[in-house]
């Protein structure tokens, strides 16, 4: 199961890992903050959609669709609100709390999927560095609440950040897989195209290279066998 916080993180994160099939399939995309009224400024003219939960999350969710199709993913959408809706901004700075409240609840649901969908596996990002979106901290305090025997994989928070020193956050790489044809990634990455934008496509760029042109997918350490 590829957990993302928003529509679009795993495209850009874990595309190759999951054409791949680095874990045992079948494979599920669930979407957890899937109510949003973010579309990138610019694109957003070629819509012409007022900045309306509605319009805007119909939109994301039919572009998440688009990419499960493409990679044969089942996807599902948990319908909770992002940052931006429940507080009227996005917070990035690691020191900012998060809402304990959403955490249980978003656990709990986990929980519920997990258990109805027999869930072995479990893949989100892992954030670090100066950049850390408030919501993917809430999905990952989400999952460690999770008292079920899952094991759970991590994968670099593209865009905002690589893990830079897996010592340093006690994780072991499982698994990296070479990123062929970087154009495939993008043609990828446009499916969303109401949110995709230059930064993005940058950032993928960028981190590619730190990485040697590998994605990368990693366990913390006590759980490496």
């Amino acid at each position: 199961m590829f957990v993302q916080p928003h529509s679009d993180d795993m495209v850009m994160s874990s595309y190759f890992l999951i054409k791949t099939q680095t874990l045992p399939k079948p494979y599920y995309l669930l979407t957890i903050f899937s109510k949003s009224s973010w579309l990138d400024p610019i694109r957003r003219k070629r819509f012409c959609l007022a900045n309306s939960e509605r319009s805007v999350t119909r939109l994301r969710i039919a572009e998440d669709k688009e990419f499960a199709r493409l990679l044969r993913l089942v996807p599902y959408f948990f319908g909770f609100k992002d940052c931006l809706l429940r507080n009227g901004k996005t917070h990035f700075h690691s020191k900012t709390g998060i809402e304990r409240d959403l955490v249980n609840k978003i656990s709990n649901s986990l929980t519920v999927f997990i258990k109805k969908h027999n869930i072995q596996n479990m893949v989100i990002p892992f954030e670090s560095g100066a950049r850390q979106h408030q919501d993917h901290r809430i999905v990952h305090r989400a999952a460690e609440l999770i008292k079920l025997p899952i094991r759970i994989y991590f994968v670099d928070d593209i865009p905002y950040s690589r893990v830079p020193d897996s010592k340093k956050y006690n994780l072991a790489i499982f698994k990296r897989v070479k990123i062929k044809n970087i154009q495939e990634k993008f043609r990828a990455m446009d499916l969303y195209k109401s949110q995709m934008c230059d930064l993005f496509f940058n950032q993928v760029q960028k981190i590619t290279e730190r990485n040697q042109g590998y994605e990368r997918i990693f366990v913390l350490k006590k759980d490496k066998k």
